[in-house]
């Protein structure tokens, strides 16, 4: 099988495309403000580029400004800058917002930067050069050619910045039940369970279920989760107040309310919460489980690892996160081969901007 990496090294990536298009006199512009544009901001200013502009959707254009900017609209901010360089600062998995986007990217050349969820290590050149090796094995362990496409196609996207390749990552209609043998469910675990979503439709699809321990650090989820299990009828619902990483212990969780609490990325939004740590070997005690998901923020591998001695015993399917790092899309398969060396392994996208809701799917050999 050939290298995936063909003429890659001789383009430039993101950063060095703009830095390049903006020392030419090329107008940038942030689409976008909030969280997403400041980060936008500081990771320019890194490396010595600062936006000409910031515009937003008719919508929220109020005359507000942003960062000493006036925002305005996508109209105003082409009729004035012409052929401006846009960098896209949110994220979205709606329809109508995505076909906007794209929309726009017609008319001019929209980039959109990926930064993790979780960790300041962004997926550049230096970062692929240096893990070459890890990113090129992950590559060939995946169980069928739509799933090296997705993989080929993030690696792509994350080092351009371009919306093709993202987009052709991702599957309409996406789910991620699909490839699962979700009628052998009998008992599962859902870990990062929020207010119980995933296990709503895990029950729809798996009807055959008897329990489902639903694990879920936030206080304020934790109530929602209290809540759904008390009006589930169709299985046990168990939910567990605790974190899951490698080790016992507590840790400091960044407490939003919402699906991105986490314990790694500091917020001035969340409040900070004291959590109880836990591996899934600890918190089943030997029960056996027929399927694991995990969307923990940043915590995936760790989590993995602290379940390493029920992965071997009862050889469950997994559904895993590969997004919150950079890292993750290549070092979250290498990890699940050595910790599942028999099962098939998926890679799969909802359709979301920038590169989020990416799914490592573990499937047992019979």
């Amino acid at each position: 099988m050939p290298s995936i990496f063909g003429d890659l090294f001789d383009r430039p990536d993101l950063s060095s495309r703009i830095a390049t298009e903006v020392a030419a006199g090329r107008p940038l512009l942030l689409y976008g403000t909030g969280d997403g544009a400041d980060k936008t901001a500081a990771w320019l200013a890194s490396f010595g580029v600062f936006p000409d502009g910031v515009f937003v959707s008719p919508a929220h254009a109020r005359g507000q400004s942003f960062r000493g900017f006036p925002v305005c609209t996508p109209d105003e901010a082409l009729a004035r800058w012409g052929n401006p360089l846009i960098l896209l600062c949110f994220a979205s998995s709606r329809p109508d917002v995505i076909a906007g986007i794209e929309t726009l990217a017609r008319r001019a050349e929209l980039l959109i930067p990926d930064f993790p969820v979780a960790d300041e290590t962004l997926f550049d050149l230096p970062f692929v050069r240096a893990n070459r090796d890890a990113i090129e094995a992950a590559y060939h362990l995946f169980a069928d050619e739509r799933s090296r496409e997705v993989y080929s196609s993030l690696l792509s996207y994350k080092l351009s910045g371009e919306l093709a390749p993202l987009l052709a990552s991702a599957e309409p209609g996406y789910d991620p039940f699909s490839l699962l043998p979700t009628g052998a469910f009998r008992r599962t675990l859902d870990g990062g369970a929020y207010d119980g979503d995933t296990a709503r439709a895990l029950l729809d699809a798996s009807p055959g279920i008897a329990e489902i321990v639903c694990v879920e650090p936030d206080e304020r989820n934790y109530r929602h989760l209290l809540a759904y299990r008390d009006r589930e009828t169709r299985a046990a619902i168990t939910p567990r107040q605790v974190a899951l990483s490698d080790a016992p212990g507590t840790a400091s969780l960044f407490a939003s309310g919402n699906r991105n609490s986490t314990m790694f990325r500091p917020s001035y939004t969340a409040r900070k919460e004291e959590v109880e740590v836990t591996t899934v070997d600890r918190l089943l005690d030997g029960t056996p489980v027929d399927f694991i998901k995990l969307d923990v923020e940043g915590a995936e591998a760790a989590a993995l690892r602290g379940a390493e001695q029920t992965l071997s015993r009862c050889r469950p399917a997994l559904l895993i996160s590969a997004y919150h790092r950079s890292e993750d899309l290549f070092s979250l398969p290498l990890l699940v081969s050595n910790l599942c060396p028999r099962a098939r392994l998926y890679l799969r996208r909802r359709r979301s901007l920038p590169a989020w809701d990416v799914d490592l799917i573990a499937v047992p050999e019979n």
